[in-house]
């Protein structure tokens, strides 16, 4: 826990927003921690604890809150469910209706295989890294230097990354692990992932390892070797997906956010259909190729826009703006009128 909390990206990620000069001092005192920590440890280490950081508190942490809430105060949290009391998991374990011959994981299994998935993900990861470095004695497959991104090379490499992630993921998805006819991969899919249709954080990670390094991992580690970002941005990106994942399968009915509500209600129709549509998370490539169900993207953009009131809160605040408009012209009138005079 100490080599965790000892990460300055953690502390970064966490900082509460301060004034402008109590933010550049933040950033200097950022500048020298991570400064010494990549020159004070081996790179691979500080990105296998990042990576298992980030894990924990974007992940482990939400979902097991979660999961405390829905078995301590079910009489609430049922109501807060998009499929009901079948999305209590330590009841139903997820699943709507039993199907006849099959079985529903329990909670500790789910948890379990959660944790080991993550766990794969990174010794490939500290494989890959291996591989560039020590064998192929070329650089690292990730950047890591004490020179910190610029803004504009984080927001750059973070969009490119959850395009390519979201293009990769609707391909594998829908032709690899639902394909027309059922293959090896497509049934340990179906066997682990879909036999949970009411879905629960925990289930973010819960697949066949196989799928799930297929589906999860390469979606979002390959975008980051390909272009080669900065190690920040990859553990900003880590962070952003992770949480998204931890968010949407929640099976909660409200989730912050008008992209994150969308992705919630399509996740949810996916698990609950077994796998029909709703390949990839924003929805994009299924409403270009069709295979949206419940409603696709711009459908969902629409519903969370006329459920958060923005258009009434974008009209009062152009009517405020105007009325203020107004009163400054008049005051300003009245100035030049009294300086006439004068």
């Amino acid at each position: 826990m100490g080599a965790i909390l000892s990460l300055p990206v953690v502390g970064y990620l966490l900082m509460p927003s301060l004034t402008s000069y109590s933010t550049s001092i933040n950033i200097l005192f950022f500048y020298m921690t991570w400064s010494t920590l990549v020159l004070s440890q081996p790179p691979l280490k500080v990105e296998v604890v990042g990576t298992l950081a980030i894990r924990t508190l974007f992940f482990l942490v939400p979902s097991l809150l979660f999961l405390l809430f829905d078995s301590i105060i079910p009489s609430l949290a049922v109501g807060m469910k998009t499929q009901g009391s079948a999305a209590l998991p330590t009841r139903t374990g997820g699943v709507r209706v039993k199907r006849r011959g099959g079985s529903t994981p329990p909670v500790l299994q789910v948890l379990g295989l959660s944790l080991f998935n993550i766990c794969l993900g990174v010794v490939i990861q500290s494989a890959i890294e291996l591989l560039f470095t020590e064998v192929l004695r070329i650089r690292s497959a990730l950047k890591v230097s004490t020179t910190l991104p610029m803004p504009w090379s984080i927001f750059k490499d973070v969009v490119r990354g959850l395009l390519l992630r979201e293009v990769l993921q609707y391909y594998i998805h829908r032709f690899i692990l639902h394909p027309d006819s059922a293959s090896y991969i497509s049934k340990l899919h179906k066997t682990y992932f879909h036999s949970v249709t009411a879905p629960y954080s925990l289930t973010a990670h819960y697949d066949h390892p196989l799928s799930y390094i297929l589906f999860r991992f390469l979606p979002t580690y390959l975008p980051s070797i390909i272009f080669r970002t900065h190690l920040l941005t990859y553990f900003l990106l880590l962070s952003i997906i992770t949480f998204e994942e931890t968010l949407t399968l929640s099976g909660y009915t409200t989730v912050p956010g008008i992209m994150l509500g969308g992705i919630a209600r399509r996740q949810d129709l996916h698990s609950e259909g077994h796998g029909r549509g709703n390949f990839a998370p924003w929805g994009l490539l299924d409403w270009v190729h069709g295979t949206s169900i419940g409603g696709d993207l711009m459908e969902d953009i629409g519903d969370e826009a006329e459920k958060h009131q923005i258009k009434e809160r974008g009209g009062r605040a152009w009517g405020n703006a105007k009325e203020s408009g107004k009163e400054g012209f008049k005051a300003w009138k009245g100035r030049r009128k009294s300086s006439k005079k004068a």
